[in-house]
């Protein structure tokens, strides 16, 4: 009894934190979303910020069925899986070119138009050897190392030519950070949550796929730091 009081307290508490994990995404992604809807317009913000709300309109597309299924319509979490599934192509493609597009040497070499194809022809590949209709984490931790690599590749190229840039005001630099803290540290997450599933309690597992989820909010902070700097710009 005392084992299944605590295997009961332990699932509680795990489900009472993913929720909370889970809504705060949502919360910062509509956020970041409603920041970046106010560049598009703005002639003074960079081009290529004027364009990114595309990314968090995107993932509100994903994140709100999946809202919805998790919290009420639990039957149809099998749809919200195909959907997450074959977002991970667009998160991929989208993030790579913009960062392949603001990178310091704009001229794009046959080295980096190489890794962006072979990453992409193995998420698809991945995607299609298995259940579309079940979560694909391999899929999306393939899609992050690819982008990990180009932040790298930036940070190399960025450091390399002396930058003429205060990086502290160039909404590209934190849009890259950003996106290089989240997928760098969701790789080992979500590793390892594959890994130790089943092997670990229960709670234990929930805490790393909260800690995966954190990453998410931690990069849209990021991004709402990049649409304070480009409007920062106007007033310069």
């Amino acid at each position: 009894m005392l084992w299944e009081k605590k295997w009961k307290l332990s699932y509680n508490m795990g489900r009472t934190l993913n929720i909370i994990f889970f809504d705060s995404q949502l919360v910062v992604s509509l956020i970041s979303f409603i920041f970046s809807l106010k560049l598009i317009k703005n002639k003074y913000a960079p081009i290529y910020m004027r364009s990114f709300y595309i990314y968090p309109a995107v993932g509100l597309l994903i994140i709100i069925p999946l809202f919805l299924t998790t919290h009420f319509f639990k039957s149809y979490i099998m749809y919200s899986s195909i959907l997450n599934n074959l977002s991970t192509i667009f998160h991929y493609c989208f993030l790579s070119v913009f960062i392949i597009r603001v990178m310091p040497n704009r001229s794009i070499d046959n080295f980096i138009k190489l890794i962006f194809a072979t990453f992409l022809l193995l998420i698809i590949i991945v995607l299609i050897k298995e259940d579309v209709t079940k979560p694909n984490s391999f899929a999306f931790a393939t899609a992050n190392l690819g982008l990990t690599i180009f932040c790298i590749i930036y940070y190399f190229k960025l450091f390399n030519n002396l930058p003429v840039l205060d990086l502290k005001n160039e909404p590209s630099f934190w849009i890259i950070t950003g996106v290089f803290f989240c997928m760098s540290t969701h790789i080992p997450l979500i590793t390892a949550y594959d890994y130790l599933y089943n092997k670990i309690p229960l709670f234990s597992i929930r805490i790393i796929n909260l800690l995966a989820i954190f990453c998410y909010v931690v990069m849209h902070l990021f991004f709402i730091k990049a649409y304070v700097c480009s409007a920062r710009l106007q007033k310069a």
